[in-house]
């Protein structure tokens, strides 16, 4: 994310051997005139995610989509749709390992005050979930946002803005020793 003459605008850059490309504006429809910001991408790399005020959605910030076109180009964006998306701000998504769910703080649905991490899952059938306030002691009434769940679920990692804070916001680490692994299996390799 970089914010442009007052609009914000989302990059990307690639690792090249050990070094980072010069970041460009992703291309097609993904920047608008609107503010576009934060972004996380899908495992596979084919399905990104990202918040915009643009035009024609529910509210304030809203949580948008594409998919990756077999040219390697990204597809039109979509709206995730009014059950993750509301007349509120939605903010920070990301997409954990499992490809299918869905991290993303909100100041709609039910929270406990200011923005709440929610949660929703993607159903085999390509629907979202309605989401689910994660709680306390995660989520508290001030603003909350920008979690990150690990690979296995364990830990966590989340922005808030307590009156125990440091600073205006800080980045807590949450370990779930109670949770169970979250299943994953990754295949690598070549079929001949």
């Amino acid at each position: 994310y970089k914010d442009e003459e007052g609009d914000g605008n989302i990059y990307q850059s690639f690792l090249v051997g050990e070094t980072w490309t010069v970041p460009e504006k992703t291309i097609n429809d993904i920047n608008s005139n609107a503010w576009e910001s934060h972004a996380c991408i899908s495992p596979d790399g084919n399905i990104l995610y990202f918040t915009s005020d643009r035009k024609g959605g529910y509210g304030g910030m809203d949580i948008y989509w594409c998919k990756k076109l077999p040219n390697g180009e990204w597809a039109l964006v979509d709206n995730l749709g009014p059950v993750i998306n509301t007349k509120y701000d939605e903010e920070s998504p990301f997409i954990h390992a499992n490809g299918n769910l869905l991290f993303f703080s909100s100041k709609g649905h039910q929270t406990m005050g200011g923005y709440d991490i929610f949660f929703s899952e993607l159903s085999d059938s390509g629907q979202w979930a309605p989401p689910l306030n994660i709680g306390y002691p995660i989520n508290s009434t001030a603003d909350d946002a920008y979690y990150a769940l690990s690979t296995n679920g364990k830990h966590a990692y989340f922005s808030s803005l307590t009156n125990s804070s440091l600073g205006e916001s800080d980045i807590y680490l949450a370990e779930f020793k109670d949770y169970e692994k979250i299943a994953l299996t990754v295949l690598s390799g070549k079929i001949t």
